[in-house]
């Protein structure tokens, strides 16, 4: 696992204090709490779980690639909402969820995050929906808020053709609310995954807050360490020398994300969703390897849900 020289990881923790820490008035609640960041140790986690008789599949993948599925590119940024500076030396966060019974695809979505390495600061979302009708949404994040411009197609048969031939588009912008003006940055929920997986292990992480927006509002996220004894995880490891079957018990540390919803202008707050869970989310993570190996909480249409680590590549 290969580690920054430590000149690069000052610099690291420098951005992301800079990024995301505001005064909250609560020492418990403080961003610059956190213990010095590092790169991730993995480059693509696919998790798996089953319920009602159907398989789940989450593929997470971390690469610098500008390729999306469908046809379609951040280069062509004209196509699907140009943000600024959103092709410039950016990592990429996929997303992809697969959801079968008894073998045959039910639902298929996908969601891409071009972010800045050093900040975590996302410059640009794309959400791709493959199912019946589908459609793509793209998010550019800015200074008041966060520009969306929905992409579908204009008829029954464009349905066929690749997005870039979609005929029906339309644009909304999310003016961020006066009340979390103390928001120094507006991050992604998936983006979490990732931050986790940046920080040093130490035996108790005080908790933090930051800000995410959803699909339309934006969420302040409260991120807690819990206790928890021993886990047994299973998993394979890929890398370019060879591939490894990991069985063992470890003592994780566990994180949980509790939300809290800001509406505009006295609106219904949408339910905010990781990974298509919404309540009691935890994430488990491997101290050693900062590596996450189990996902746990409940979605409000099928209940709880767990997501355990299968695969795993370096």
């Amino acid at each position: 696992m290969n580690c920054f020289f430590e000149p690069r990881k000052a610099i690291l923790l420098l951005a992301f204090l800079i990024a995301f820490s505001h005064p909250t008035g609560a020492q418990e609640n403080n961003i610059q709490e956190t213990p010095a960041l590092a790169t991730v140790s993995w480059n693509e986690l696919v998790f798996q779980g089953d319920k009602f008789f159907k398989s789940i599949t989450v593929k997470i993948h971390l690469d610098s690639d500008n390729n999306l599925p469908g046809g379609l590119s951040i280069k062509n940024e004209k196509d699907f909402g140009e943000c600024a500076g959103s092709a410039q030396n950016n990592k990429l966060l996929s997303v992809q969820s697969l959801v079968k019974s008894r073998g045959q695809i039910q639902s298929q979505y996908v969601e891409k995050i071009w972010f800045e390495e050093m900040s975590v600061r996302p410059k640009k979302r794309v959400r791709l929906n493959y199912n019946t009708p589908p459609w793509i949404k793209s998010y550019c994040w800015q200074d008041k808020g966060v520009r969306r411009q929905n992409t579908f197609p204009g008829s029954p048969d464009e349905n066929k053709r690749p997005p870039t031939e979609w005929t029906k588009r339309n644009v909304s912008f999310y003016e961020y609310p006066e009340e979390v003006a103390e928001c120094e940055t507006v991050s992604d929920p998936s983006l979490v995954f990732y931050l986790l997986s940046t920080l040093e292990p130490i035996s108790q992480q005080k908790p933090f807050t930051m800000c995410v927006f959803g699909k339309k509002q934006l969420h302040q996220l409260t991120i807690a360490q819990e206790k928890q004894s021993s886990l047994k995880v299973s998993y394979k490891i890929h890398s370019p020398a060879q591939e490894d079957a990991v069985k063992e018990q470890i003592s994780p540390i566990v994180f949980s994300i509790t939300e809290k919803t800001y509406a505009p202008g006295g609106m219904k707050p949408e339910t905010f969703s990781f990974l298509g869970l919404h309540k009691n989310i935890r994430i488990y993570m491997d101290q050693e390897k900062r590596l996450p190996v189990k996902i746990t909480g409940k979605n409000n249409s099928i209940g709880g849900l767990v997501l355990d680590l299968r695969e795993y590549s370096k």
